[in-house]
């Protein structure tokens, strides 16, 4: 997904993205190379020709262990979207 360039004492990680940014992302995942679980994307922020994106970390202790590297995502399984009513006659 990216690379870490900021670690917030509050839990929060700003994440350079190495991946088309969509909105969609929102609510996934964050891993790092050991498939432990960081946290989940919050927010998207920034230019659109250059975002960062927001991760809360699920624990504030996570945030001395995390370094300057690469982390990865899970999408979000996403329900489809069911058409409201009916037909009428």
């Amino acid at each position: 997904m990216g690379f870490v360039e900021v670690v917030g004492k509050n839990g929060i990680l700003v994440v350079r993205p190495s991946v088309n940014v969509r909105e969609d992302l929102i609510g996934s995942l964050v891993y790092d190379s050991n498939l432990r679980r960081l946290g989940k994307i919050v927010d998207i922020i920034g230019r659109v020709d250059d975002p960062r994106i927001i991760v809360k970390l699920e624990s504030r202790d996570l945030a001395s262990t995390i370094r300057d590297y690469n982390v990865y995502y899970e999408p979000v399984k996403r329900k489809g979207t069911r058409k409201q009513g009916g037909e009428t006659q």
